[in-house]
């Protein structure tokens, strides 16, 4: 199924989009959804979407702000922007951030359909045409470039991100997300928090480090975001893990 995030800040219009229509049947799964654009941002900035269903009037951060955002960071999500009338002209600004389509409210469930199944089509289109990796084992070209992308993450844990590992193999992000996915049946987001929660588990072993210090060492500016993401990993906390290792 695809990954589909909404992004709408008048909550019966969310609602709705969210619960009453047949995303199942469509083959796309709700993974998440907003009611600004800063959330939204930091959320597509760590997790794979394949689709953004966004209005242009947001809190914090507009739909056009979030996009332009998105496409500097090399975010190759497909886009749909939802807009009343009044604001069509200014929504066609949006055209040069490669946006996929502009759908007017009220939301007609049709034209919802229409937009989300030519997005569906497109992408399994370019699934079909994706490459095939050889049966050759590690001697694969395929297989090379994920091996150098692995090598990479785990020796820059601190910056590591979807965007400078594909640089460092000289792909495409997106070209190299669904690559990486092909190849190790893992999304890239999936294995860089296995990698930094893996080193970290290594790091709490040395008493010399201090929580904070591993934060940083493995990527996480706040160590309030790398506990939490520790205690989701390995249902403790890294105070928890090292007063357990020290009792060993």
């Amino acid at each position: 199924m695809l990954n589909l995030v909404i992004v709408e800040d008048e909550l019966n219009i969310r609602e709705c989009l969210i619960h009453l229509f047949p995303w199942d049947s469509l083959g796309i799964k709700v993974t998440a959804s907003f009611s600004n654009g800063q959330d939204a941002y930091h959320y597509l900035s760590t997790e794979h979407v394949d689709i953004l269903l966004t209005d242009i009037r947001l809190p914090n951060i507009s739909g056009l702000d979030l996009i332009r955002m998105l496409r500097e960071d090399k975010n190759p999500v497909e886009i749909i922007i939802l807009t009343g009338y009044k604001h069509f002209d200014y929504a066609r600004q949006a055209i040069r951030y490669q946006v996929r389509d502009f759908l007017l409210k009220p939301i007609k469930y049709e034209d919802l359909t229409k937009s989300i199944l030519n997005i569906k089509d497109m992408l399994e289109k370019e699934s079909e045409d994706f490459p095939e990796p050889t049966n050759n084992g590690d001697n694969t070209y395929h297989t090379k470039l994920i091996t150098m992308a692995k090598d990479f993450v785990q020796n820059n844990l601190s910056n590591a991100s979807l965007e400078t590992t594909a640089i460092y193999v000289h792909l495409s992000p997106g070209y190299f997300s669904k690559l990486f996915h092909k190849i190790t049946q893992l999304t890239f987001s999936d294995y860089l928090i296995q990698c930094k929660m893996e080193r970290a588990a290594e790091l709490l072993n040395d008493i010399h480090f201090k929580t904070y210090e591993i934060s940083l060492m493995v990527g996480y500016d706040n160590p309030k975001n790398f506990t939490r993401a520790f205690k989701q990993y390995f249902n403790v906390t890294p105070r928890e893990y090292r007063n357990h290792i020290v009792k060993e």
